[in-house]
């Protein structure tokens, strides 16, 4: 089985946005802030923002990307 970490490096990769609650349904992860602390600690590069959405605080994780498109 491959590991949580992989998993959600993968889905990141893709450019997708993950919640708590995709975590959980994606890669059967109840923590993704611990699994995010684990890619922020071997140089993967994540951010976050935090939205409010029916009076709930939901925090988006997302791979940060240092390269700029100039249009």
């Amino acid at each position: 089985m491959e590991s949580q970490n992989k998993m959600l490096k993968t889905i990141l990769d893709q450019g997708t946005h993950v919640t708590a609650l995709d975590a959980l349904n994606m890669i059967g992860s109840m923590r993704l802030a611990a699994r995010v602390y684990d890619l922020k600690q071997s140089g993967y590069p994540i951010d976050k923002y935090v939205r409010e959405e029916n009076g709930k605080r939901i925090t988006y994780y997302y791979k940060h990307s240092t390269e700029w498109e100039l249009t």
